[in-house]
């Protein structure tokens, strides 16, 4: 079983936002997640990257 973690590009930099995710729907504005208990995360932005091997995810925050 592959999960990933969450972490937001912000100022050049990548922060840590959540782990054990396992499902991802991705929106223009936001992107929904859930982890492995089925918990969802709303998470302002935009997918930026998914990166597989790692487990990754990047997301972006849109400019206020």
């Amino acid at each position: 079983m592959c999960l990933s973690s969450v972490y937001q590009k912000k100022e050049g930099e990548n922060i840590f936002l959540c782990k054990n995710i396992a499902k991802v729907i991705p929106g223009k504005t936001e992107t929904v997640v859930f982890d492995l208990m089925g918990q969802k995360t709303v998470l302002p932005g935009r997918i930026l990257d998914i990166d597989l091997l790692e487990n990754i995810i990047l997301i972006e925050e849109e400019p206020a």
